[in-house]
């Protein structure tokens, strides 16, 4: 691009002229990455109460760190002098790994948190899970689901800024790279802001429904089990195929997906496993429900470990029992955590063994709510 060409906006999309933006992007220094990943922290740790304006009332008392899975009930049950493991994208290790992520130490105060709640609507909405027992009530089913869905949009919309943050990540490299990469950032952009809208469009169903407290807008079956679970997780997802990668939902680009949300809770004697969806027409949800309701009693938790492994970057471990598995179960554990991670965000595709053998306790009954 010559003369006044160069006055053209730049082929990349961001909106400056040619000349500004990409007119000897080779020749310039690269950036330093590590800057990328603080910009992607800061996002990440942004203050703002999910439930301001919503029909919950004023704020009150500041944002603070709101945990998804509960830290009194649940995480202190499988932790280890106040640490539990989860899996984590360090790059450093990663680089000396072939890219597998690495099982960290983290305290139960710092997992599972995000800065999405006031302290007045944190402690109002979920009271009815975080001081109460679970035992599978429509509202406390509710509350969790509305909770989960909540940090998952934050964080769809913490990665929001991703696009523009990295747009200059290919100074230095040769034009048909800076190519490469530009189209790779328009793939990402374009799926999480399809996953915003989706996630908005649910929250928003969840949200009224907890406003006028009429739990019916979702539907949730819950396992209940022997014994204590070693692993916490809260997550939800679209899925794109059922528990046997049948697919279910075609992404369609004028489509909404519909999620499911799934959440464990401990008991006095034992774990529940809380798997819910929005209680509409021939919902993917249900579907996969009932593929896990027809598995035998001893295969129940198995497969739920391995299909939020799967799908949910929200899973937390007791130390002792990660220590006490093989290292065939140790690294199926690593696979499934990878499934999907690569740059263009593809499906997780391994499939569930619902056979494998964790030493995990059986499900000794599963309700409709």
């Amino acid at each position: 691009m010559k003369g006044r060409d160069r006055n053209l906006p730049c082929w990349c999309g961001s909106g400056k002229k040619f000349k500004n933006c990409h007119l000897g992007r080779e020749s310039q220094k690269k950036e330093n990455l590590w800057a990328f990943l603080d910009e992607n922290r800061k996002a990440f740790s942004q203050r703002k109460c999910c439930a301001h304006g919503v029909g919950f009332g004023e704020c009150n008392g500041g944002v603070i760190k709101a945990h998804t899975v509960s830290r009194g009930p649940n995480l202190s049950t499988i932790s280890e002098n106040g640490h539990v493991l989860r899996y984590e994208a360090i790059i450093p290790k990663m680089n000396k790994g072939d890219g597998k992520l690495s099982l960290e130490r983290v305290g139960i105060r710092d997992a599972s948190v995000f800065n999405g709640f006031c302290s007045k609507h944190d402690r109002d909405l979920f009271s009815c899970i975080e001081n109460e027992p679970f035992i599978g009530r429509p509202d406390q089913c509710l509350a969790a689901a509305y909770r989960t869905m909540s940090r998952e949009l934050y964080n769809k919309d913490a990665s929001s800024h991703l696009r523009e943050t990295l747009r200059i990540a290919d100074k230095g490299l040769k034009e048909v790279d800076q190519i490469g990469l530009q189209k790779i950032l328009d793939l990402l952009d374009t799926g999480n802001e399809a996953a915003r809208r989706e996630l908005r469009s649910t929250l928003d169903a969840l949200t009224a429904s907890m406003a006028s407290s009429s739990p019916d807008v979702i539907r949730s079956v819950v396992f209940e089990f022997s014994a204590p679970l070693p692993f916490m997780f809260a997550g939800a997802w679209s899925p794109f195929t059922d528990l046997h990668e049948v697919e279910i939902q075609e992404g369609a680009d004028d489509e909404l997906l519909e999620q499911i949300i799934i959440s464990t809770f401990a008991t006095k004697v034992g774990a529940m496993i809380c798997f819910s969806w929005r209680n509409v027409d021939e919902a993917p949800g249900w579907k996969i429900a009932q593929q896990f309701m027809k598995l035998s009693e001893k295969n129940h938790a198995s497969a739920f470990l391995q299909f939020a492994m799967k799908h949910v970057e929200n899973v937390f471990f007791n130390p002792k029992w990660i220590q006490s598995l093989g290292i065939e179960k140790r690294e199926r554990l690593d696979l499934l955590a990878a499934d999907g991670l690569d740059v263009l965000g593809s499906v997780p595709s391994i499939p569930v063994d619902a056979s494998a053998d964790f030493q995990l306790p059986d499900s000794i009954r599963c309700f409709l709510v």
